[in-house]
Protein backbone atom coordinates (compact mmCIF):
# COMPACT_ATOMS: atom_id res chain seq x y z
CA UNK A 1 0.00 0.00 0.00
CA UNK A 2 1.36 3.13 -0.64
CA UNK A 3 1.57 6.35 2.45
CA UNK A 4 -0.86 8.05 0.97
CA UNK A 5 -3.52 5.17 1.19
CA UNK A 6 -2.43 4.39 4.82
CA UNK A 7 -2.84 8.24 5.56
CA UNK A 8 -6.20 8.39 4.73
CA UNK A 9 -7.02 4.94 6.25
CA UNK A 10 -5.18 6.41 9.59
CA UNK A 11 -7.06 9.36 9.28
CA UNK A 12 -10.68 8.21 8.79
CA UNK A 13 -9.93 5.67 11.86
CA UNK A 14 -8.34 8.45 13.70
CA UNK A 15 -11.43 10.51 13.05
CA UNK A 16 -14.32 8.19 13.46
CA UNK A 17 -12.60 6.87 17.16
CA UNK A 18 -13.07 10.85 17.79
CA UNK A 19 -16.53 11.25 16.33
CA UNK A 20 -17.96 7.85 18.06
CA UNK A 21 -16.20 8.93 21.71
CA UNK A 22 -19.10 10.95 23.52
CA UNK A 23 -18.62 13.16 26.76
CA UNK A 24 -19.85 10.95 29.36
CA UNK A 25 -23.11 13.69 30.66
CA UNK A 26 -23.48 14.42 33.83
CA UNK A 27 -25.81 13.84 36.00
CA UNK A 28 -27.94 16.28 36.75
CA UNK A 29 -28.80 17.64 40.58
CA UNK A 30 -31.88 16.68 41.89
CA UNK A 31 -33.92 19.22 44.31
CA UNK A 32 -36.45 16.94 46.18
CA UNK A 33 -39.71 18.85 47.03
CA UNK A 34 -42.11 17.95 50.12
CA UNK A 35 -45.76 19.76 49.29
CA UNK A 36 -49.22 19.09 50.27
CA UNK A 37 -50.87 16.98 47.18
CA UNK A 38 -54.22 18.92 48.44
CA UNK A 39 -53.18 22.20 49.35
CA UNK A 40 -54.79 25.53 47.21
CA UNK A 41 -52.21 26.21 44.77
CA UNK A 42 -51.55 22.36 43.75
CA UNK A 43 -52.10 23.18 39.79
CA UNK A 44 -50.41 26.51 39.62
CA UNK A 45 -47.21 24.90 40.98
CA UNK A 46 -47.77 21.68 38.67
CA UNK A 47 -47.51 24.29 35.80
CA UNK A 48 -44.62 26.45 37.12
CA UNK A 49 -42.74 23.50 37.46
CA UNK A 50 -43.22 22.09 34.10
CA UNK A 51 -42.46 25.46 32.80
CA UNK A 52 -39.13 25.59 34.81
CA UNK A 53 -38.44 22.08 33.56
CA UNK A 54 -39.05 23.16 29.78
CA UNK A 55 -36.36 25.98 30.58
CA UNK A 56 -33.81 22.99 31.24
CA UNK A 57 -32.41 24.73 34.01
CA UNK A 58 -28.41 24.57 35.24
CA UNK A 59 -26.00 25.73 37.74
CA UNK A 60 -23.68 27.58 37.18
CA UNK A 61 -21.32 25.11 36.55
CA UNK A 62 -23.39 23.58 33.61
CA UNK A 63 -25.17 20.73 35.85
CA UNK A 64 -28.33 20.34 34.97
CA UNK A 65 -31.39 20.52 37.74
CA UNK A 66 -34.14 18.21 37.82
CA UNK A 67 -37.23 18.38 40.38
CA UNK A 68 -38.46 15.47 42.31
CA UNK A 69 -41.55 16.17 44.04
CA UNK A 70 -42.79 13.93 46.58
CA UNK A 71 -46.45 14.42 47.73
CA UNK A 72 -46.90 11.91 49.85
CA UNK A 73 -50.43 10.54 51.08
CA UNK A 74 -50.03 12.01 54.09
CA UNK A 75 -48.49 15.02 53.70
CA UNK A 76 -48.75 16.08 58.01
CA UNK A 77 -46.84 12.69 58.10
CA UNK A 78 -44.25 13.78 55.56
CA UNK A 79 -43.94 17.12 57.62
CA UNK A 80 -43.27 14.38 61.08
CA UNK A 81 -40.30 12.96 59.49
CA UNK A 82 -38.70 16.07 57.75
CA UNK A 83 -35.02 15.86 59.29
CA UNK A 84 -35.12 12.06 58.32
CA UNK A 85 -36.26 12.94 54.84
CA UNK A 86 -34.27 16.02 54.12
CA UNK A 87 -35.50 17.18 51.41
CA UNK A 88 -33.82 20.61 49.75
CA UNK A 89 -37.31 22.55 49.72
CA UNK A 90 -40.22 22.66 51.72
CA UNK A 91 -43.57 24.44 50.09
CA UNK A 92 -46.29 25.03 52.86
CA UNK A 93 -49.85 26.30 52.22
CA UNK A 94 -49.14 28.32 55.20
CA UNK A 95 -46.54 28.88 57.72
CA UNK A 96 -49.17 27.16 60.61
CA UNK A 97 -48.33 24.18 58.49
CA UNK A 98 -44.66 23.86 60.17
CA UNK A 99 -44.65 20.84 62.54
CA UNK A 100 -44.08 22.14 66.09
CA UNK A 101 -40.50 22.62 67.33
CA UNK A 102 -38.20 25.26 67.67
CA UNK A 103 -36.02 22.81 66.64
CA UNK A 104 -37.39 22.50 63.19
CA UNK A 105 -38.28 25.56 62.69
CA UNK A 106 -35.03 27.43 63.46
CA UNK A 107 -33.45 24.26 60.25
CA UNK A 108 -36.22 25.50 58.02
CA UNK A 109 -34.81 29.54 58.07
CA UNK A 110 -36.49 32.23 56.27
CA UNK A 111 -39.08 31.57 53.64
CA UNK A 112 -39.44 32.74 50.45
CA UNK A 113 -42.71 33.59 49.02
CA UNK A 114 -43.83 32.03 45.96
CA UNK A 115 -47.11 30.77 44.16
CA UNK A 116 -49.01 33.85 45.51
CA UNK A 117 -47.68 34.00 48.77
CA UNK A 118 -47.67 30.91 50.01
CA UNK A 119 -44.11 30.03 52.29
CA UNK A 120 -40.89 27.94 50.33
CA UNK A 121 -38.07 26.75 52.84
CA UNK A 122 -34.32 25.76 51.56
CA UNK A 123 -33.76 23.71 55.06
CA UNK A 124 -30.22 24.78 56.83
CA UNK A 125 -29.32 21.33 55.82
CA UNK A 126 -29.24 21.85 52.20
CA UNK A 127 -25.64 23.03 50.87
CA UNK A 128 -23.59 23.61 48.37
CA UNK A 129 -24.76 22.39 44.49
CA UNK A 130 -28.27 21.25 46.20
CA UNK A 131 -28.55 24.64 47.88
CA UNK A 132 -27.74 26.17 44.75
CA UNK A 133 -30.53 24.49 42.40
CA UNK A 134 -32.83 25.09 45.22
CA UNK A 135 -32.40 28.72 45.41
CA UNK A 136 -32.74 28.82 41.22
CA UNK A 137 -36.31 26.44 41.44
CA UNK A 138 -37.72 28.68 44.22
CA UNK A 139 -36.53 32.17 42.24
CA UNK A 140 -38.39 30.62 39.02
CA UNK A 141 -41.44 29.85 41.27
CA UNK A 142 -40.86 33.37 42.60
CA UNK A 143 -41.48 35.15 39.57
CA UNK A 144 -43.23 32.64 37.73
CA UNK A 145 -46.24 31.11 39.25
CA UNK A 146 -48.83 32.13 37.49
CA UNK A 147 -52.68 32.58 39.41
CA UNK A 148 -54.68 30.88 36.80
Amino acid sequence: MSRRVLLAISVLLVTGCISCHRRQAESPIIVHVIRDPSGPFVGQLRRATNKFDITKPRLNNGKGIMIATNEGNSFAQLLEQLTEAQPEVVLLDSEADIPGGKAIRSQLGQPSVVCGGHPAYIPAWVQNEKREAAEVYLRFLTHSCDEK
